[in-house]
């Protein structure tokens, strides 16, 4: 008899043990789960603020295969957001220019080369503050634009490695969309992802 009320004891225990234990789990998963919520949230807002205020376009870069589909979808009367990187900045015919290259998560890949303004590479500059150069490569922008001209280059060269010395190249085409325009507005939504 003993024996019995032992092992009840012990079972009994486990159970609320093991029902803290879960209790406390799920608890702190559900924070987890709120802190990636709020991460995201910070990023899809600032795009809701910018396609509201701009009426911009989303969601052209689905099932892009030629450049008359991209011509058609970001050359229009109507701003377009992009999500990118900076790639480089400099001057063109007296314009400062800033290229742009697609996210990591875009469907397609793309460049841009906008013409910005003062107030736009003040945001640039000032995102990219006391940052380590390796660090800048992951900053990641919501970019809105007005797009004048798209193409995409016939050929693209691709390399590997075969050893220290060697390299071999091989000519293939380009899926590599080049857009130019200007940039109407940009947010900087860091290294989200």
């Amino acid at each position: 008899m003993e024996k019995k009320k032992i092992i009840w004891f012990l079972i009994i225990v486990a159970l609320v043990a093991g029902g803290y234990y879960l209790l406390f789990i799920n608890k702190e998963a559900g924070k987890k789960e709120e802190a990636k919520q709020e991460e995201i949230s910070k990023s899809d807002l600032i795009i809701k603020e910018l396609v509201d205020k701009y009426q911009a376009t989303t969601g052209w870069e689905e099932n892009l295969t030629y450049t008359l589909q991209a011509q058609e979808r970001l050359i229009t009367e109507k701003p377009i957001l992009f999500r990118g990187y900076v790639d480089d900045v400099f001057n063109r015919e007296g314009k400062t220019i800033v290229r742009f290259s697609s996210s990591f998560l875009s469907p397609i890949d793309y460049v841009l080369e906008l013409e910005c303004n003062k107030e736009i590479l003040d945001k640039i500059f000032s995102a990219q503050q006391n940052k380590e150069d390796f660090l800048r490569f992951f900053d990641e922008y919501v970019v809105v634009a007005n797009i004048q001209a798209v193409s995409k280059p016939v050929f693209a060269l691709e390399g590997s490695a075969l050893s220290e010395d060697e390299v071999e190249i091989n000519i293939e085409s380009s899926e590599l969309f080049t857009a130019k325009g200007n940039c109407l507005d940009i947010a900087y939504i860091g290294d989200d992802e």
